[in-house]
């Protein structure tokens, strides 16, 4: 077999796309290192090289998206009013999963992404303040109600297969939109 010309970064590139594709056709769990590479074609050995488990093209897949929450996060914390907290955070949570639906579509509800969040203290840290970030301060049931409706209707629609003729820009304006009017109602946040 010949030697691959591709630089070690073009080389991981291919395999997370590559594991991508896997994950969207067998689920994470369903997917295996060899089903990657015989994807790609290449021995096991190579993928093994650029990633050591499937637990690690997972993180490494879903790092993007981390990094959007923790932008967002940064931004909304430097903000003093919390009902402006909330509204850019559920604006940047809306950009970043308009900007990763296909990836959002593979991973979601996925054990192993759900187990990465939970064994490592900087995912689970960001997730909470976030969180903290869309309630706004108040903790009340009712708003509580209102930030998973909104932020579970979010992921809905990005995530929905049957919504993939719809443009980015359409899902990311009307997703907003909605979003705004189901928490224009600050009484709901106190």
């Amino acid at each position: 077999m010949a030697k691959s010309v591709l630089g070690r970064g073009t080389a991981r590139a291919r395999v997370l796309e590559a594991a991508l594709a896997q994950f969207a056709e067998h689920g994470v769990s369903g997917t295996t290192l060899q089903m990657i590479a015989d994807s790609i074609g290449v021995g096991k050995a190579s993928v093994y090289y650029q990633f050591h488990s499937k637990e690690e093209i997972v993180a490494a897949a879903a790092q993007p998206m981390f990094d959007d929450m923790a932008r967002v996060v940064t931004i909304a914390e430097a903000v003093p009013d919390p009902e402006t907290r909330r509204e850019i955070t559920i604006s940047g949570f809306i950009e970043f999963s308009v900007r990763h639906r296909r990836l959002a579509a593979v991973l979601a509800g996925d054990p192993v992404l759900e187990s990465l969040v939970q064994s490592r203290p900087d995912l689970t840290d960001i997730k909470d303040r976030f969180t903290n970030l869309l309630l706004g301060g108040g903790h009340g049931p009712a708003g509580r109600v209102v930030i998973s409706m909104v932020t579970s209707g979010i992921f809905a629609a990005v995530t929905d297969r049957s919504l993939g003729d719809v443009s980015d820009e359409v899902l990311h304006r009307t997703l907003l939109e909605v979003a705004q009017q189901l928490t224009r109602t600050t009484s709901y946040f106190e």
